[in-house]
């Protein structure tokens, strides 16, 4: 892997860059606070949760119609665990102690993308549904893409009262992931530019133009671009798949051509005969076919750019199919 990320790195140095600083958002994550603030001094959570809500950034509002969230969601979500809520406005003093590291990274993302420029982040609160996505937003000068993290998903730490967590904490995410997420939402960004742009770009989401293959190469290639910009994997999904690398991969082709999320285990929720996934291994399984793809490329520069702009099924299945192949010797 050293002689993969010094080739880079050199392609990096060499490269024409696109605009790559982040612009990073904390209004609504001072809202939030305020919220708590309000309630602290005796107002009912729903009441100051209905005006962050009413006063949040149009980030907020595509997130919020996306997964659902309302102020009546994110009440709930206090209620259940007051205490872990309470810690999230001081995420932003962490988020920009790394704000230099997280610069770099994504201007050496933007470097390597074919096409596009990356999009502003905003950190926001919301009822841990979800962690950060790419939004669509509707502004005078037409169509943009935002970034939102919910941090509520991503905000774990040693010090987090695990006894509002009886049942485990899921699939959330540790706060020193922060970073990680948003470049990794940022390569989705970019590989939406090299796919068609805002008004042509084809989601592999719906079976329609999709299935089990096309959503772990768009997200395995997204983890997989973020650690060659960054060397940030998020959690240690990878020790695991690692370590059980062949009887994941006879897992997943079974179920590659499966439409999207059809299949449990991989990118949500909990597989019913493999427990001891750890959670969204998809996203790992993605990431070994991209890495494998660049490194057995005779020109890796021009499959640095198939990671960002191939995602038809029929594109994918080759990735595939040579990455398979690889693990049995042939």
């Amino acid at each position: 892997m050293t002689r993969i990320f010094l080739a880079f790195f050199a392609f990096l140095l060499a490269s024409s860059p696109v605009l790559g600083e982040a612009e990073i958002h904390f209004d609504d994550l001072r809202l939030f606070a305020e919220a708590l603030e309000a309630i602290d001094a005796g107002e009912a959570p729903l009441t100051a949760f209905e005006r962050y809500v009413d006063e949040a950034s149009p980030a907020f509002h595509a997130f919020a119609e996306r997964y659902g969230t309302t102020a009546e969601s994110i009440a709930a979500a206090f209620e259940a665990r007051p205490n872990y809520y309470r810690t999230l406005p001081s995420l932003e003093a962490y988020i920009m102690s790394r704000e230099g590291e997280l610069n770099a990274a994504i201007e050496r993302l933007s470097s390597t993308a074919p096409a596009g420029q990356v999009a502003p982040i905003f950190f926001l609160v919301a009822d841990q549904t979800a962690g950060g996505t790419p939004v669509r937003v509707n502004g005078p000068d037409g169509p943009a893409v935002h970034i939102a993290i919910a941090i509520d998903a991503i905000a774990l730490t040693d010090e987090t009262d695990l006894s509002e967590f009886p049942n485990g904490t899921g699939g959330r995410a540790r706060a020193s992931d922060l970073p990680q997420v948003a470049v990794h939402e940022d390569a989705h960004v970019l590989q939406m530019w090299s796919q068609g742009g805002i008004e042509n770009y084809l989601s592999i989401y719906n079976p329609d133009n999709g299935n089990m293959l096309a959503v772990a190469v768009r997200e395995g290639c997204a983890e997989y671009v973020t650690y060659l910009a960054s060397g940030w994997r998020l959690g240690d999904r990878h020790i695991y798949g690692e370590a059980n690398e062949l009887a994941l991969w006879s897992e997943f082709e079974a179920v590659m051509d499966a439409p999207p999320f059809s299949a449990p285990g991989w990118f949500s929720g909990r597989h019913p005969d493999h427990t001891d996934w750890p959670a969204q291994i998809g996203y790992w399984m993605g990431f070994r076919i991209c890495e494998h793809h660049h490194q057995s490329a005779a020109n890796p520069d021009a499959a640095i750019h198939d990671l960002f702009t191939l995602h038809s099924p029929e594109e994918l299945r080759p990735l595939a199919e040579a990455y398979g192949a690889s693990l049995s010797g042939n």
